[in-house]
């Protein structure tokens, strides 16, 4: 296989058979155009995930880091726990419910803006817009979210090897430094209850963030829980829409929502691959990968390994060997006979905003259905392509209908 593949027309459009070819002949490939190995199969991005002291997420440092400053997604020793625990607990469990309420009002909002439509452009009009009105939210800055789109969008494009683009993208940081900076003032206040003024006070093991981590953590929220989030409610509606039985499925029971979230992490995630840095030389399949290497999993094709899943081309909300529902950290199902999907990553670096990300999809769809009536797809509109340095899943655009 030729390197030049990886960047083909073709791949961006049909990658199923490249990874394919892959995983089952080059499970582990050196990619000679980006200086990088391939992983492809299910049980090696599983153990790339979970080892990380082998494989090192310093590769941020290069990326969003650059962008946005320091922040723990970069970080393997304890710093790394000791920052989770400041930032992390609002994310999750009850402390999250309490964002529910946040996140319906946007919706509403959305909904209100576009109710009379016949017809909706999906992502350009909700998805794209719900994760950053959330997130602003959430901060304490409500009404901010077209002012931190923009900015988000230009420090994303930042993330690349373009000198010009990366620069747009520093500019757009400043930009947003500028605009958060007084929010990092008087955070003692009790009157204070947005997420910045909490990470701001919370002090773990006598440390607490500086300015400029919580400056950058506000910078990855919305790169790393806006992007991403936009990508896989567009995603799961563009499996639905062109699944009829699950779409009937959906309206009868709008339970299943979240199971067509955890099947679309799976078949169509928008994350498709991760990086990291080699610690030590690693022996995988008869190759020896050197200390300091570049390797890239491809989790997106660990999804569709056969060896794992059962007819794993087929979308199928309610597949027996996969874990639906709430993820967790460790990947570890309590039903042996279920896989988990790689989607938000596993082990140490495991996604902290996952269950925001869900709570938005599956919300977010059933308002729609509720207020809008059963969705039709505009005909001939093309499912996920590879976007963005070969690391997003996405569908560029959903035009939808709706009749009660």
């Amino acid at each position: 296989m030729d390197s030049s593949t990886l960047y083909s027309e073709n791949y961006r459009k049909n990658p199923e058979i490249v990874w394919e070819e892959m995983r089952n002949d080059f499970p582990v490939f050196y990619d000679d155009i980006s200086d990088m190995w391939w992983i492809t199969r299910y049980d090696d991005v599983k153990d790339f995930f979970v080892d990380y002291q082998t494989f090192s997420s310093s590769t941020y440092e290069l990326t969003t880091g650059q962008v946005v400053g320091p922040t723990l997604i970069s970080r393997d020793d304890y710093g790394h726990v000791v920052r989770r625990k400041i930032v992390a607990p609002d994310f999750v469990g009850n402390r999250l419910k309490s964002y529910e309420k946040l996140i319906e009002d946007c919706v509403t909002d959305l909904i209100n803006r576009f109710a009379r439509s016949n017809e909706i452009s999906l992502v350009s009009e909700f998805s794209s817009q719900l994760p950053v009105d959330v997130i602003s939210a959430i901060l304490g800055m409500e009404g901010d979210g077209q002012l931190f789109r923009q900015w988000v969008t230009e420090m994303i494009m930042g993330l690349s090897d373009s000198q010009e683009l990366r620069q747009k993208g520093l500019d757009a940081s400043a930009a947003f430094c500028s605009h958060i900076a007084p929010s990092l003032n008087e955070v003692d206040s009790p009157q204070r209850t947005d997420h910045i003024a909490k990470i701001a006070r919370a002090e773990i093991e006598g440390e607490r963030l500086t300015k400029e981590e919580i400056t950058a953590f506000c910078g990855l929220l919305f790169i790393a829980g806006g992007e991403t989030t936009d990508k896989a409610i567009a995603n799961m509606w563009w499996n639905i829409l062109n699944h009829p039985e699950t779409l009937e499925a959906v309206l009868d029971d709008d339970s299943l929502w979240t199971n067509a979230f955890s099947e679309t992490m799976r078949r169509t995630p928008a994350v498709i691959s991760e990086e990291r840095f080699t610690t030590k030389p690693v022996e995988l399949h008869g190759f020896e990968i050197p200390k300091g290497a570049k390797i890239r999993a491809c989790l997106a094709s660990a999804h569709l390994d056969p060896t794992v899943f059962n007819n794993p081309l087929t979308f199928d909300i309610f597949r027996p060997d996969l874990h639906l529902g709430k993820e967790n950290r460790s990947g570890v199902s309590k039903d042996p006979g279920r896989s988990g999907h790689f989607g938000f990553g596993l082990g140490k670096h495991f996604c902290i905003g996952y269950e925001l990300a869900r709570n938005e999809a599956i919300i977010g769809s059933q308002m729609i259905i509720e207020r809008l009536g059963m969705p039709s797809l505009q005909k001939n509109q093309q499912g996920p392509v590879i976007q963005a340095r070969n690391s997003f899943f996405a569908v560029e655009e959903l035009i939808v209908s709706f009749q009660k």
